[in-house]
């Protein structure tokens, strides 16, 4: 008779506060931007670029921020 071993499994919840914050900055700010440098500039790349590294700017400035407010109290 074969023994079973119980393998040990990870469950990952996700808040939806995360999956707004998520939605909100990698879908809407980025096309945001997108057209922001598009529209003016008429460079794909620059719009590209642009989409691409704003997001992380932003993620950035939001952790920097909370670090900042957990300081002052």
């Amino acid at each position: 008779m074969k023994s079973t071993k119980q393998q040990p499994y990870i469950c990952i919840f996700i808040s939806m506060s995360d999956i707004k914050k998520f939605i909100w900055i990698d879908f809407i700010a980025s096309t945001f931007i997108y057209y922001a440098l598009k529209i003016p500039s008429h460079s794909l790349i620059a719009a590209t670029a642009g989409s691409m590294v704003a997001p992380i700017i932003i993620r950035q400035s939001i952790i920097i921020r909370g670090r900042l407010k957990s300081y002052a109290a």
